[in-house]
């Protein structure tokens, strides 16, 4: 599928910014302004307040129009993304190889290129349109298929099965895993399973069985009625039986656990740590002591709170009222706070090997405002960000939707180095140590370079510099 030329879209920038040049910093909103990274690496243009954008980074260059396309290319390669109503459509060219999706419905990968990293030979083309018709053809038959559901066809190396057939499904269904076969006629009714150690077959709901030598064996009597397994575990058999809703029972070496009517029971562990747990009724009201500090304490809705042998631990209180977790990650102490789940968001992290040193945190208020600080000087705040809580790991949702709510936003990459915009730019400040300019878009300018101070009217109606301030000449040797 190939998508219009781009010509369109620079027609359309041409016209709200007749003047599209590289500028450093230059506010002509709403035609067009420019912010212009303090190392001269990155450029940010936008036209029509955040509707049009053009960024220029180290590592690629992407433009669009928000919310509806956004365009990406990767510096030094020949690789390009491009997303059309996000996150409807989506399609990515290395060279001569193209895949998109729709929606993740409607998806096509065509390899005209051998790809020696992933093992895929010249011209490997799939295509799938979700639940219907699956296929793909690499030029050799172990690994080529066509299925078209419910008809018939075969899907290789998907769905954690090496391989799938069918015809009339659910009349006529064949899953192989290994050397592992299970056959089934009006699936999930009536089921055989052989090969690869297992046995077993099922006449759903009334009887059926299977068996792994060695391993496990399971049996099942008008499921979900009784249920039997036993499965071969360090020390011994892990024994379950089960006559549902009646009661549950399951032995093993480490664990005795015991429920009645499905809410009551207990369970007694020694392994890996000692774990005592009492089920009053569950899930709701929950009491769990262990060894090392493992805790439950659970009188849900009103108040839940648990522990582990790690240190972590979580609270709710009055859920979804009030929630407290605190983990350890990558060497951080995490510690998130959350009041009504989503509407107040606070993740705090800290070294705890150096406690002097500033914590880094990330708050939402939804959709008011999001704020970043990263512990080390760098501090970012967005008014409104609907957006950032929601999809915190989607760099294309923060491209094409966050700037259209965000009103104001202020960025310190470090205590010398400020910007501050509000409106989508229209009005700006920005601070590079000493020197610093305001802007109240085309309109004026307030700076101040190397000393001197400049007001300025555009298109240049008024300019007036006020000098620095003279400097008292240097005494002379041996005068005070």
């Amino acid at each position: 599928m190939k998508l219009p030329g781009h010509r369109w879209l620079l027609a359309l920038l041409c016209l709200v910014a007749p003047a599209w040049l590289r500028a450093a910093d230059e506010n002509l909103w709403p035609l067009r302004t420019v912010e212009e990274s303090a190392d001269g690496t990155a450029t940010h243009t936008s036209a029509l307040g955040p509707l049009f954008f053009d960024a220029r980074l180290p590592d690629r260059r992407e433009f669009g129009l928000r919310p509806l396309f956004l365009h990406r290319e990767f510096t030094g390669t020949d690789r390009s993304q491009d997303y059309l109503f996000f996150p409807f459509f989506f399609r990515e060219t290395r060279g001569t190889n193209v895949r998109w999706s729709f929606f993740s419905l409607i998806n096509s990968d065509r390899r005209a290129e051998a790809d020696a990293t992933a093992g895929q030979p010249n011209d490997w083309r799939a295509f799938d349109l979700w639940p219907f018709y699956f296929s793909r053809q690499t030029g050799d038959p172990a690994t080529s298929y066509r299925a078209l559901l419910p008809l018939g066809g075969t899907i290789k190396n998907r769905f954690g099965d090496d391989r799938i057939d069918f015809a009339l499904f659910p009349l006529y269904s064949r899953w192989q895993k290994d050397e592992r076969v299970e056959t089934d006629w009006l699936w999930p009714i009536v089921r055989e399973i052989h090969g690869g150690g297992e046995s077993g077959f099922a006449v759903w709901p009334l009887y059926g069985e299977r068996k792994k030598a060695g391993v496990s064996n399971s049996r099942f009597v008008l499921w979900p009625l009784w249920l039997q397994r036993d499965r071969q575990v360090e020390g011994g058999t892990d024994r379950l039986r089960a006559l549902l809703p009646l009661y549950t029972v399951r032995h093993s070496p480490t664990v005795n656990d015991q429920s009645y009517l499905l809410f009551f029971g207990t369970t007694h562990a020694t392994a890996p740590a000692a774990y005592d747990e009492t089920r009053y009724l569950w899930p709701l009201f929950v009491q769990g002591r262990g060894a090392n500090g493992r805790r439950t304490n659970r009188w849900a809705p009103f108040y839940t709170h648990s522990a582990k042998p790690s240190g972590d631990t979580k609270t709710w209180v009055l859920w979804p009222f009030y929630r407290e977790a605190n983990w350890t990650d990558a060497g951080l102490a995490q510690r998130k706070t959350q009041f009504l789940y989503f509407l107040y968001w606070n993740l705090d992290q800290r070294d705890p090997l150096r406690p002097t040193v500033a914590h880094a945190s990330k708050t939402h208020l939804w959709p008011f405002f999001s704020a970043w600080d990263n512990g080390a000087g760098r501090r970012q705040v967005q008014v409104f960000s609907p957006f950032e809580e929601l999809y915190p790991h989607d760099q294309e949702v923060r491209t094409l939707w966050s700037p259209l709510f965000a009103l104001y936003r202020f960025d310190r990459r470090s205590p010398e180095a400020v910007r501050t915009s509000f409106l989508f730019d229209c009005i700006t400040y920005r601070r590079e140590a000493t020197d610093w300019r305001f802007d109240l878009g085309p309109l004026c300018r307030l700076s101040r370079t190397e000393g001197r101070t400049r007001f300025s009217l555009i298109p240049a109606l008024f300019a007036r510099r006020t000098p620095a301030p003279a400097t008292a000449p240097a005494p002379a040797p041996g005068q005070p």
